[in-house]
């Protein structure tokens, strides 16, 4: 016992598929010869032994036993505990020790093995096999298999005597036969081993007078339909609970009279259900071919579907049967009919996918038929372009089933329009296609029924694809012509053509002024389309964008103009309210106009030009833009010839201390007062730069006079301030020629022998080298001549501060007393 303990526990946990009582009785329809046993579970091995009984301490109590059709004895009881399991797998529990013994003894007897991990259902056992023989050796196989483990099996029956030979009284099942002797129920339905087919029993009670809710739903409750084969008739009764429910009746009120008249009629009929047989046998001999055809099909009341086998043997007989079906009263919301009829094909795709579980035989094929075209057009869509509740089941059958597999078939060949109609006892006897299907299944599937698929029909359901299409107008005309005045032209007299108008005469100023403002409406129209629809609905709503900074508005004549604060201005209302243009080849015609006109003037005068009647959007880039493509522009003002420069100095691109390397230049003269003297006069100062070459520090330094004396005092104070240099680079003056005559007074300075002497000899006692820089070398001294207009222009700032600072000077008087107040 406590061996078996932990296995069992352990797979509690375990997603088992528990067999249930349809897939058994599937199962049994596989072999021609039948058997069927009751596992004994009261056998003396499912006892706990002495040992163990002393160990839980377990005493023996007095109890009543009640035995039936004798008495109720009191008798001494032996050892026993009760153990209570709550779980929902109670029939998974049940069998598991079946399992576990199959797994440890299943190598010596596999066959066996094999039905007790498959054919059992708790202590039940359906199997068969295909001869007498082997189906004599699967009992003695699974006879002993079990006795390994001290389970008896019991209760034997079959559909051949032979296999009962050789067992006892209490082995076999006729103590339970019921009524005919070689009926018995199998798993809650009726089995008739003589003629190996199934059946049903309904019993009926007289109705009563009174007929109620209560009544019906336990009456419809008794006939058990695993399998479905009386689908038709089950369903016209769920048919007719759904309306008793839909009154909202209670359970024990009477029913309506057309209510309860239906009732009885159909309840009347419900004994006609015992002479109703369905052979158990679905697969003949020497089957070569398996096939699985499903049918399905709805209507308003209910959908339903129904699978049948076809074999094909190796002689070429053909045999259908009706393997399983199932049935579903519509909802009670309303749905129309192709969104039922795909509900019954999601039914059979379901119920497919539950009996290719349960064959253990190869199919060879599976094939879906439904006599709703609008279902096979679901079915082959996409299932994102139709609707939610179409789209969510058209993807599940498209997963489970493949597309190939489904064809179409009539109404009156379809077995599964019966339970979509429902039907009655009395009708359900009646000779129909419902246990063998349509006839053409049959013959050879050149017989069978075919259709075309036809991508043109308008399948409903689905998603509507909104597609905008449009013609773009033909704005090529507005590009053609290059001139502004010929454009106008040209489009008044197509106007006047579309008028009938005198052709011939000149245009008048009212023609090319209408031409104009259509044009230009046109053009606003193209590019401030959601502007002017905005505008149209509210004057002072807010516009986005470029134009916001403009506060357009809409004049009478429908253009978009500027707005502003100049209506009481004596200008035009063209000056006032411009004409907004945007950025086009229109606009640029124009700009190009009014460049032409003003003698292709320049950016800002051809923009003032524009801005008298037009305010094109970013005006100076688009003006800009059109004066650079003027060709008698770009002809009259050539780019300017640009040389390439030579490499810079070494002392530009080598890394040195500050002011190592420096260049020197004068500027100048700067006129200033002396200020040692009362009556001060102006006098001509000029100021050094010193610039360092590889960092481009400067350093200024005031020179008194064009004297070398003053040159090299101020050469002192830089050397005093920043060091020693190694060079001195200064242009040789020939820059100065041609000027005026106070740089000439510095050329002649820096160009005379006496100035040369002394600066050397100053230069060789500092160990300084002073190299003159190449004539005509601009990337030798551009550095020098840049930071020389520098200091200019900081000079300019400092002397017009010192200016203001001289016009915002105050007078204060300071009182020593209170006595000049």
């Amino acid at each position: 016992m406590t061996e078996h303990i932990k296995p069992i526990a352990s797979e509690l946990l375990s997603n088992d598929l528990v067999i249930t009582a349809q897939i058994n009785i599937l199962n049994d329809k596989q072999q021609p010869i039948r058997c069927r046993a009751l596992l004994d579970t009261g056998s003396s091995m499912n006892f706990i032994t002495e040992e163990l009984a002393k160990s839980l301490r377990i005493r023996q109590n007095k109890c009543s036993v009640p035995i039936g059709a004798l008495d109720t004895l009191t008798t001494t009881s032996k050892r026993h505990i009760t153990a209570t399991i709550t779980s929902t797998d109670a029939p998974y529990l049940a069998i598991r020790c079946l399992k576990q013994l199959a797994e440890d003894e299943g190598h010596r007897f596999p066959r066996a093995a094999q039905v007790l991990q498959r054919d059992f259902y708790v202590d039940d056992a359906l199997t068969g096999a295909e001869t007498k023989d082997e189906a004599l050796t699967l009992r003695t196989e699974l006879t002993n298999l079990l006795q390994l483990a001290g389970l008896n099996i019991r209760k034997w029956a079959s559909n051949d005597n032979d296999l009962l030979h050789g067992l006892s009284l209490e082995e076999t099942n006729h103590q339970h036969f019921l009524g005919d002797s070689q009926t018995l129920k199998t798993l809650g339905v009726l089995w008739n081993s003589s003629d190996d087919s199934i059946l049903y029993s309904v019993e009926v009670k007289p109705t009563p007078s009174r007929v109620t809710k209560r009544i019906i739903s336990s009456e419809i409750a008794k006939i058990y339909d695993p399998l479905g084969l009386l689908a038709p008739v089950i369903v016209r009764a769920k048919m007719l609970l759904q309306r008793i429910w839909s009154s909202k009746i209670d359970w024990d009120e009477s029913l309506p009279i057309e209510l309860h008249t239906e009732w009885e009629r159909y309840y009347a009929q419900l004994p006609l259900l015992n002479n109703v047989r369905f052979p158990r046998k679905a697969i003949i001999e020497s089957a070569m071919e398996i096939e699985l055809h499903g049918f399905c099909d709805a209507s308003e009341k209910a959908y339903g579907a129904c699978i049948y086998l076809r074999t094909l043997n190796t002689n070429g007989r053909v045999w259908t049967q009706l393997l399983t079906a199932k049935s579903k009263v519509a909802p009670l919301k309303c749905q129309t009919i192709p969104r039922l009829e795909l509900s019954g094909a999601l039914l059979l795709t379901s119920l497919m996918s539950t009996i290719q579980q349960a064959l253990s035989h190869k199919i060879t094929r599976t094939i879906y038929w439904t006599d709703s075209t609008i279902v096979l057009h679901w079915l082959n869509t996409s299932p994102h372009t139709l609707k939610t509740f179409v789209a969510n089941r058209v993807s599940e059958i498209q997963t489970k089933t493949s597309i190939r597999d489904w064809r179409h078939v009539p109404t009156d060949d379809n077995p599964a329009d019966l339970i979509s109609r429902g039907q009655t006892p009395e009708e359900f006897l009646r000779p129909t296609i419902w246990q063998h299907g349509p006839a053409w299944l049959y013959q050879s599937e050149g017989y069978w029924p075919t259709w075309a698929l036809t991508p043109q029909i308008e399948v409903p359901e689905q998603k509507g694809a909104i597609c905008l299409s449009t013609n773009p107008a033909d704005y090529c005309l507005l590009q053609r012509y290059s001139s502004w005045p010929k454009l106008i032209r040209i489009i008044a007299r197509c106007l006047r053509w579309k008028q009938k108008r005198n052709r011939a005469a000149p245009l008048t100023v009212t023609e090319l002024r209408i031409t104009h403002n259509k044009l230009i409406k046109l053009l606003q129209n193209i590019h401030f389309s959601e502007e002017i629809r905005t505008l149209q609905k509210d004057r002072n709503a807010a516009i986005k964008g470029k134009l916001t900074r403009l506060n357009p508005f809409i004049d009478k004549e429908g253009i978009l103009r500027v707005g502003g604060r100049l209506s009481h201005s004596s200008m035009t209302f063209a000056q006032k309210h411009p004409i907004v243009l945007p950025k086009s080849s229109v606009t640029t015609r124009i700009i190009d106009h009014e460049h032409k006109i003003h003698m292709h003037s320049g950016t800002q005068a051809t923009l003032y030009a524009v801005r008298q009647r037009y305010w094109p959007v970013d005006g100076r880039s688009q003006v800009w833009r059109a004066i650079k493509g003027c060709v008698r522009c770009c002809r009259a003002q050539p780019p300017p010839v640009e040389y390439v420069m030579g490499n810079l100095p070494e002392a530009r691109v080598t890394e040195s201390r500050p002011f190592t390397n420096v260049g020197v230049d004068y500027c100048g003269p700067f006129h200033i007062k002396e200020k040692r003297d009362r009556n001060r006069r102006q006098i001509k100062v000029y100021v050094a730069i010193f610039v360092c070459l590889a960092i481009k520090a400067v350093h200024i330094e005031l020179v008194d006079d064009l004297t070398s004396e003053a040159f090299i005092a101020a050469l002192r104070r830089f050397i005093a301030r920043r060091g020693y240099c190694s060079t001195i680079h200064s242009d040789n003056g020939t820059n100065f020629r041609g000027a005026s005559n106070e740089l000439r007074e510095l050329h002649d300075l820096l160009q005379s022998d006496d100035h040369k002497e002394k600066v050397t000899a100053f230069l060789a006692d500092k160990q300084i080298e002073w190299r003159f820089i190449p004539p005509h070398s601009p990337h030798f001294a551009r550095m020098l001549l840049r930071h020389q207009s520098y200091s200019l222009e900081e000079f300019e700032v400092v002397g017009l501060h010192w200016v203001l600072n001289m016009k915002d000077r105050k007078t204060y008087i300071l009182m020593t007393s209170s006595k000049g107040l």
